[in-house]
């Protein structure tokens, strides 16, 4: 990781607002952090995965983000968790901040920043996806003059099949499973993925059970009005018959106990090494995340005139941007000591 210092004087150069990179994303020159993963005065949380969150002083994050923190991690003995609706403006030090839609998981949030006294202005993505979900909010990217974005599929090879595509393989899985007298297990984190799995089982005529975890999240979820299908607590005694829905922690004791195959949901299937890597029978390319053409969408829509990269291929796909134009730098590498591009695209 970059020293603070290179990194601080790498952004003086460029308009607009500047980002801090070291133990966490802090607007430079401001209180302000942006999903740090230790302790902070005052944080903006972009959504409830444990690599996005810590316990703050002050926590500003969606209303959906914030009831599944406290499902998932319990409510804070102190500190202050400040719920914010999509859209709707508050304001920090010399900035207003608003949230909008990021379309990773229930309540994602990207962080839109407007600098008082020039009207500069920052978008930072968190995870974020533009594909349809059937669980969560569709993302809403606003225009910025900086974009701080997550890269995590930044190759070009990374590029998801449409989701009929992707459930249709997943039904065809369970059915020759249950065939072959075998329970189908399929495995996605509890928190944003398993939903999304559930919800692409609907109406298959297949019962479905699933871990404790997942229905812990699933009940934020109905609270948040978001109607998941029919499903049940997961019961080993009575699982032959039925798909089974777990994260992937649990698979070698789930294994060991019932006569399964074993399926892995995950945007990391698209690698042909995938279910050998991950010990699975099967690897099926769902992701919550952006793919590399998404990823080009995303600053389409924004139009910014710098991008930061954090997360995933970030020096790799900087690389491409300013081959195709645009000024674009990782945070976590070492491409800042090249020389900048003059100018930018006309995105008119």
């Amino acid at each position: 990781m970059q020293d603070d210092r290179l990194m601080e004087t790498a952004l003086r150069s460029t308009p607009g607002i500047g980002v801090r990179h070291g133990r966490g994303l802090q607007i430079a020159g401001a209180g302000i952090w942006l999903d740090p993963p230790k302790p902070k005065p005052w944080a903006l949380v972009s959504h409830a995965h444990i690599d996005h969150f810590a316990r703050h002083d002050h926590t500003v994050c969606s209303p959906p983000t914030a009831a599944l923190i406290h499902a998932r991690y319990g409510r804070p003995r102190k500190g202050v968790l400040n719920a914010i609706p999509f859209g709707q403006s508050i304001e920090r030090e010399a900035f207003s901040i608003r949230l909008h839609a990021a379309g990773h998981i229930l309540g994602s949030a990207m962080v839109h920043l407007t600098r008082h006294d020039d009207g500069a202005t920052l978008l930072y993505t968190g995870d974020f996806k533009l594909r349809d979900s059937l669980t969560c909010e569709r993302a809403e990217p606003v225009q910025a003059d900086t974009l701080v974005m997550e890269t995590t599929f930044g190759l070009p090879r990374f590029k998801f099949p449409p989701r009929a595509e992707v459930t249709a393989a997943v039904h065809r899985f369970v059915f020759a499973t249950l065939d072959a007298g075998k329970v189908p297990l399929l495995l996605g984190y509890s928190l944003g993925k398993a939903q999304e799995i559930l919800a692409l089982l609907d109406g298959i005529g297949v019962p479905v059970m699933a871990h404790e975890s997942i229905l812990k999240m699933g009940a934020v979820y109905r609270e948040c009005g978001r109607v998941l299908p029919e499903h049940e607590l997961l019961d080993l005694d009575r699982a032959a018959g039925h798909v089974v829905v777990a994260p992937p922690q649990t698979t070698k004791t789930l294994c060991a106990k019932l006569p399964c195959r074993t399926a892995l949901l995950s945007g990391w299937a698209l690698d042909k090494s995938a279910k050998y890597r991950y010990g699975v029978d099967e690897a099926f390319p769902l992701s919550d995340h952006a793919d590399h053409d998404e990823l080009l969408q995303l600053i389409d829509q924004v139009c910014p005139r710098v991008v930061y990269t954090v997360h995933g291929y970030t020096a790799e796909f900087a690389a491409d941007l300013r081959r195709r134009g645009i000024e674009a730098w990782s945070l976590v590498d070492n491409d800042q000591l090249e020389l900048r591009l003059e100018g930018r695209v006309d995105c008119s």
